[in-house]
This record gives structure tokens, sequence and C-alpha cells, in this order.
């Protein structure tokens, strides 16, 4: 009987070591919403809440130039020559 228990005992140690080993590996991220974005720059964009945010990643900024050209400028959004 002591065999049984010290052996399920053991059971449960190695499944609850399993499942937190499963659940620390599970993807965490943040991706960019490109429709959340109105105007875009070098250094960030404009979302559509108004508000100005950096580029999350440089592939972002990337990916945004390519999809939405007449919308992404190549400068900074603070550029004083380009107000």
């Amino acid at each position: 009987m002591r065999i049984i228990l010290k052996g399920a005992a053991i059971a449960l140690i190695l499944a609850g070591a399993t499942l937190s080993v499963v659940t620390a590996n599970a993807a965490v991220g943040v991706s960019l919403d490109l429709g959340n974005v109105a105007v875009g720059y070098s250094d960030g964009y404009m979302g559509t809440d108004h508000q100005y945010h950096d580029w999350a990643q440089h592939s972002d900024a990337v990916r945004y130039q390519k999809a939405h050209k007449d919308s992404y400028h190549g400068y900074r959004h603070d550029d004083p020559n380009h107000r």
C-alpha cells in the first residue's frame, strides 16, 4: 500500500512539474494590428486613437511601409521640416 501511495505522489509531482513547464513555455507576444495605424512615420505611428506610438519592432515599420505606401512618411513624426 505504501508503494502505491509513494508512486501516486511521485506521479502527481511529475505531472505538476510538466504542467508548469508547458504553461511557462506558452507563447506570449505582442503584435501590431496594422488596422490601428492611421499614419506611419520612420520613428512610430499615429494610431486611429489619435495617439502617437513607437513601433514595437523595426519589422513592423517595414511591413507597414510596404503595405501602405500612401500613408507612410520616411521622416520622424516631429520633424520641423515636415509640419
